[in-house]
């Protein structure tokens, strides 16, 4: 019986140390970056939106917080979309908080993303930048 006993308190030591030395290795090593953290890294902060550029698509993402996208608007409530126009032209509406916007052609445009709402701390709410699609 003492003979089983010493074999479980080596086995189990013995694990102990070796996942000790895994978890060490890991420590060592250099970590990688995350995927999403590379893609925020890339995107540019524009008022209450970041945007990335990639071929001839703009990822768009809001930063709004506590505020809800609606397709319909409601007086005093936080709820509204957005509207997105690229050089002048509407381009339509938009109900998330992330979104794309597709097929541009080379060269620059001037996007402008508008925030629709009937709540007056976000009215007026309307960003503008240059996009240059290569």
């Amino acid at each position: 019986m003492k003979w089983m006993l010493s074999i479980c308190a080596l086995l189990f030591l013995g694990t102990g140390c070796q996942s000790q030395r895994e978890s060490e290795q890991v420590v060592h090593q250099e970590p990688d970056v995350p995927v999403m953290q590379q893609a925020q890294s890339e995107m540019k902060q524009q008022g209450i939106f970041k945007y990335k550029v990639q071929g001839s698509t703009v990822y768009i993402e809001s930063t709004l917080q506590d505020f809800h996208l609606v397709s319909s608007l409601k007086k005093g409530e936080k709820s509204g979309y957005f509207t997105i126009y690229v050089d002048g032209q509407r381009v339509g509406n938009e109900y998330t908080a992330a979104f794309v916007v597709k097929h541009l052609s080379k060269g620059k445009h001037k996007m402008t993303v508008v925030l629709n709402t009937h709540h007056p701390a976000f009215q007026q709410k309307r960003e503008t930048w240059d996009v240059i699609v290569t």
